[in-house]
């Protein structure tokens, strides 16, 4: 305390020892000085500058559990940013503690399912761990769900239901709530995204038993989601839009001589999804495999026809009896036969093509060209001395580079793309048009004085603070002028007039006098040494007989 008096003392002394015009720029110098301070520190900028998770983003979800964390701890220095909270650089040890301590630091990916294993138990029930692990990985798939681009809220859940029968037959739903970031709605992409997410991280469930519901709109995309709301999942639409950027980028590099132009596809595709044709073609001349040949021939030979007429031709021969005159020929019957046999095949060719679905069925290409271009290729075959102007190109000889390079380019476009069937065009999928040079509108620069607005308006806080220091700096200077000056004017002497000091007040300015006439002459005589003192009392003699007489008198009979 002492020496905070001694300094009060101090500073009372030298205040009280300026002069009204001191104090005044001594005053306006302190306010200078506070008023900067206060510019510097405004806006706490050393208390909340600290996010408390080193720059992560935090959900908002996430966000809620830790004000409730802080609020139990007493902690309410804090400031909640977008997806940041900030916090006091000094103390952001404590509202980690309180984190950890109410359990509301974040959760990471898996953080659900190595708790679920890790508070296991051999005690616990088959369906009691079943449970814990169902809910463990609803979280899980709510966590992934909340870090999508524009998800700001996620809820997962889902069910089994056992059919029994055999085999045992169980069906798997699942529901899902989500809040998208503000207002925004959820789209049929997203939706579809999210059902497919959830059906493949749940074996056996399908996503047309993955219900996901918009809070934000209330809409809910129960089943599958219709692929029409979705073009980018269309099968005709990505295969399109794959075939048009194929060809573009080809016809580009083809064309990447001629500087500004433009290319533009086309791609119409054959709707047919998939076919098979299978046939069967027969030989009309079979193949011979196996032949056999068989011939056989036959005699047969009987009686002549006829005899002797009545009873006695039909009797027997007596022995007695009258024997036959002539011996008659018999009849003799030949026959014959032929018998082939030929094993032969037909032979057949099979064929099964299948044709590719979606392929292109008729691509066109229009191709633009600057009419910059054609001056540029004039200019480049009538070069222009160095120093003289550009010369105006010939609108003939523009016309006949234009009708070359449009040739030019339809003879190379042709030849990367599918044939077609040509007719009186040659080039029936090539459309190439000239685009009329327009000359580039330079943006007007903006007035000095907007300029300048707007840099006062970004920047006044640092020029208000260097105007107060530069004023500081010049204050300080007049009070060391002013304090100087003053010491000068009490040091120097000043010469009076004795018959000026009359009344009261004459020995008073005697005694300054005498002051003023010691000083002069200590000073005058320490800075002069040796045969020059002399000539100093001899100068002062001359100037002032009376007044350096009076002076080396009062010097002589000085005790000092």
């Amino acid at each position: 305390m002492d020496f905070l008096n001694k300094a009060f003392e101090q500073v009372k002394d030298l205040f009280t020892s300026m002069t009204p015009g001191s104090r005044i720029i001594a005053g306006l110098l302190v306010v200078a000085i506070v008023t900067s301070v206060a510019f510097l520190f405004q806006g706490e900028m050393f208390e909340k500058d600290v996010p408390i998770l080193s720059g992560a983003p935090i959900a908002p979800a996430d966000q809620t559990a830790i004000i409730a964390a802080f609020s139990t701890e007493g902690l309410d220095n804090y400031e909640v940013i977008g997806s940041q909270v900030y916090v006091p650089r000094s103390r952001r040890v404590d509202y980690i503690a309180a984190l950890v301590k109410n359990d509301a630091i974040p959760p990471g990916f898996h953080d659900a399912s190595d708790k679920a294993i890790g508070e296991a138990s051999p005690f616990e029930s088959e369906q009691h761990r079943a449970d814990r692990q169902k809910v463990a990985k609803e979280k899980e798939m709510a966590l992934v769900l909340r870090n999508m681009r524009g998800i700001e809220y996620a809820s997962v859940q889902y069910d089994m239901e056992d059919k029994g029968g055999f085999p045992r037959r169980k069906v798997y739903t699942a529901s899902v709530v989500v809040r998208p970031s503000g207002s925004a709605e959820l789209d049929a992409k997203t939706a579809k995204s999210i059902q497919n997410y959830v059906a493949h991280s749940i074996a056996g469930l399908s996503s047309e038993y993955v219900s996901v519901m918009d809070l934000n709109s209330s809409r809910t995309f129960s089943g599958g989601v219709d692929d029409l709301e979705s073009v980018a999942d269309d099968p005709y639409a990505a295969r399109k839009k794959f075939f048009e950027n194929h060809w573009t980028e080809q016809i580009q590099n083809a064309l990447r001589d001629i500087k500004g132009s433009n290319v533009t596809v086309n791609v119409q595709l054959d709707p047919e999804m998939n076919r098979i044709e299978k046939g069967i073609k027969y030989d009309p001349r079979p193949t011979p495999l196996a032949q056999s040949s068989q011939k056989s021939s036959e005699m047969r030979k009987s009686l002549p026809d006829g005899g002797r007429p009545g009873l006695n031709a039909q009797q027997p021969a007596a022995a007695n009896g009258q024997a036959a005159i002539t011996a008659q020929p018999l009849n003799e019957q030949t026959s014959e036969s032929n018998r082939e046999e030929t094993l032969a095949v037909t032979n057949q060719d099979y064929t099964q093509m299948q044709i590719a679905s979606l392929t292109p069925k008729q691509v066109k290409v229009t191709v633009s060209i600057p009419s910059q271009y054609y001056a540029d290729v004039w200019h480049a075959q009538h070069p222009t001395p160095e120093g003289q102007p550009l010369p105006t190109p010939d609108p003939g000889e523009l016309k006949k580079i234009e009708d070359e390079t449009k040739k030019s380019v339809e003879e190379n476009v042709i030849t990367l793309l599918p044939e077609q069937p040509k007719g009186d065009d040659p080039y029936p999928q090539v459309f190439v048009r000239t685009a009329p040079h327009i000359s580039d509108t330079p943006t007007p620069e903006p007035a000095v004085a907007d300029t300048a607005m707007a840099w006062l308006a970004t920047n006044w806080q640092t020029l208000v603070t260097i105007g107060f220091a530069v004023m500081g700096m010049m204050m300080l200077r007049s009070m060391l002028a002013s304090k100087g000056g003053a010491a000068e004017e009490e040091s120097s002497f000043r010469l009076e007039d004795p018959a000026a000091s009359k009344g009261g007040d004459a020995a008073k300015k005697d005694d300054q006098a005498e002051n003023n006439m010691q000083g002069l002459l200590k000073k005058r005589f320490a800075q002069s040494s040796g045969p020059n003192l002399k000539n100093e009392l001899a100068e002062m003699v001359k100037e002032d007989p009376d007044t350096a007489l009076g002076i080396l008198q009062t010097w002589i009979g000085s005790p000092n």
